[in-house]
């Protein structure tokens, strides 16, 4: 998948091997077992046979963004949902400008017996974790310090998520948990079992990937230092929607080829004729309409000010009839909705700030044992 042409024949880019890493969330989802589920993890990560590089790059599930097809903003964890493989791999084309050659899906259960089938990973926790939710039927109960963490200790890890940083700590120890995991499944002891152990995990983890690809990704492993494996998460900031409430990790093209670069995952730039919308292109805006009670749609970028050039060259033309050289006229409030729509009166403005991630939910990598 690739967001525009451009990207799907461009050399330089498809010589990686990207991967898009998807966990469902079915162990404490709320929806019935008919239902759609949706993707509790969601990670890229781009092999470089080549260069033996690996870069690892998170997105939270909440990130903010129009799904293909779609003309108003959702969470990124709704497009499987939605659409299934083809959909979330669209959709993180589309985010990222970067083509997605591959998926592998893995629901929690399956993600278990992996990890039970190469040994656990030892792996330096933090702090204590502790959480109950009978109703999920999930316990969560992990001492700090240097552990052993075998499958079920290990689903426990990378789904705890209460804490401060909620989600977005989430997403940095499932980081952390990748790096020790590559680290110690790829090891001198184990890799020459390694064809054995992908022909295995293949009966837990849906992919599209053959044996031949993904033994030429595991590769990229050959003598791998912890620092050779690049990862970081897609920077953004913390949004609380004033009118539904909804809380979203809300990104903007800067920042997301920022991180991007911080990773060393090449992508493409958006350009003027790209075919392509962009599904973050219009936040801003939609925060501006919310806070001044807009709408939940925005119009994106390249509609909005074509909308704007139309209106100002009717408006010229009006003026040209009646001999108006004024501004026009103007609603009770003095302003216009960015939809077209005039407002009918005056907006009440709800002062409720963006917040800004602390300095420590950056892009450096982490090491496995801090």
């Amino acid at each position: 998948m690739a967001a525009d042409d451009k990207i799907s024949k461009d050399e330089a880019l498809n010589k990686r091997i990207n991967v898009l890493l998807l966990g469902i969330d079915d162990g404490d989802s709320e929806a019935a077992a008919t239902e759609p589920k949706r993707t509790d993890a969601m990670i890229v990560a781009s092999f470089d046979p080549d260069e033996h590089k690996i870069s690892l790059i998170s997105l939270p599930r909440d990130t903010m963004l129009i799904l293909p097809g779609h003309n108003s903003y959702t969470k990124l964890n709704a497009a499987y949902a939605y659409g299934g493989v083809a959909m979330a791999k669209q959709s993180i084309a589309n985010l990222l400008r970067i083509p997605i050659h591959y998926y592998a899906l893995l629901d929690w259960k399956g993600f278990i017996e992996v990890i039970n089938l190469i040994g656990g990973v030892d792996l330096y926790v933090d702090k204590d974790m502790h959480y109950e939710d009978p109703y999920a039927h999930l316990k969560i109960d992990i001492k700090h310090g240097y552990q052993h963490l075998d499958g079920e200790k290990s689903g426990q890890y990378v789904r705890f998520r209460t804490d401060e940083l909620g989600d977005i700590g989430r997403v940095q120890r499932q980081q952390k948990f990748l790096k020790a995991l590559g680290l110690q499944m790829f090891s001198v002891e184990n890799i020459a079992k390694i064809p054995r152990i992908l022909s295995t995990i293949k009966d837990y983890v849906e992919t599209d990937m053959d044996t031949v690809t993904l033994l030429k990704a595991a590769r990229t492993f050959n003598i791998l230092s912890d620092n050779k494996i690049r990862s970081g998460m897609l920077y953004g900031n913390f949004y609380d929607s004033p009118r539904t409430g909804i809380s979203y990790w809300r990104t903007t093209r800067p920042e997301i080829e920022k991180s991007l670069e911080e990773v060393d995952i090449p992508y493409m730039k958006r350009d003027a004729d790209s075919s392509a919308e962009d599904p973050v292109g219009g936040v801003e805006q939609f925060q501006s309409q919310e806070n001044t009670g807009g709408q939940n749609s925005v119009q994106r970028p390249a509609a909005a000010a074509k909308t704007k050039e139309t209106k100002k060259r009717a408006q010229t033309a009006d003026d040209t009839k009646t001999g108006n050289t004024g501004a026009g006229d103007k609603t009770d409030s003095g302003k216009s909705r960015s939809d077209g729509k005039q407002t009918t009166g005056p907006a009440t403005k709800k002062n409720i700030p963006t917040v800004r991630v602390p300095n420590k939910v950056g892009n450096t990598p982490q090491s496995v044992k801090n």
